[in-house]
């Protein structure tokens, strides 16, 4: 039985100060609702955390605050570096990882099954597309990180403004997402019609 997944979707938001907006907690719930198929894997970081971690999302940000608050710093970058490398050591060339990544999803293809080996990163560059739920009032560096790296490799960035329009958002982000072949909108349900439509899923 061939498990290729025909494409690979990652989820993007904010974690460590999450989103407190009603749309924001759900969304991904809605994607998944009407793009989950059996030849579509979705990666959400949330859900993979407890593979690289030991632990729950919270946990895992709650513990973090703890070693930085302790001064326990090399532990800390251990912990951070298996939440977006996974399995990869830490004596690697980035960049030469990063395109053995995109490589390997464009020569031998994602199974689910992988998912769980996977650090953030790989996940990124491993996509078909990200889509980026973002609230203009919520901090968050790693959903900007996650949105660089899809636009490094031309993986289109289907981005959710929440409460702002695109002509109110950062002049830098918008470019980054039209140029690496993405859209911006302003509704999940719209994204998600969207996407429906261009990948016929």
């Amino acid at each position: 039985m061939n498990d290729r997944l025909r494409y690979t979707i990652y989820l993007s938001s904010a974690i460590e100060h999450g989103t407190p907006d009603e749309e924001a907690k759900t969304w991904k719930e809605q994607v998944k609702k009407e793009l989950g198929k059996p030849d579509v894997g979705i990666y959400d970081p949330i859900e993979q955390e407890i593979y690289k971690t030991g632990r729950t999302v919270k946990e895992a940000c709650e513990y973090l605050t703890g070693l930085k608050r302790g001064g326990k710093w090399d532990l800390f970058h251990e912990q951070l570096n298996k939440i977006w490398w996974g399995e990869v050591k830490a004596d690697y060339n980035r960049i030469d990882m990063l395109k053995l990544f995109r490589q390997r999803a464009l020569i031998d293809g994602n199974r689910k099954d992988e998912f769980s080996s996977w650090g953030d990163e790989e996940a990124v560059v491993r996509s078909d597309f990200i889509i980026v739920y973002l609230d203009k009032n919520v901090k968050t560096v790693g959903t900007y990180r996650e949105i660089v790296r899809a636009y490094d490799f031309n993986i289109p960035v289907y981005l959710i403004l929440s409460n702002q329009t695109k002509t109110d958002a950062n002049s830098t982000l918008i470019d980054m997402v039209v140029q690496s072949g993405g859209e911006i909108f302003y509704s999940v349900s719209d994204c998600i019609k969207f996407i429906k439509e261009k990948y016929n899923i």
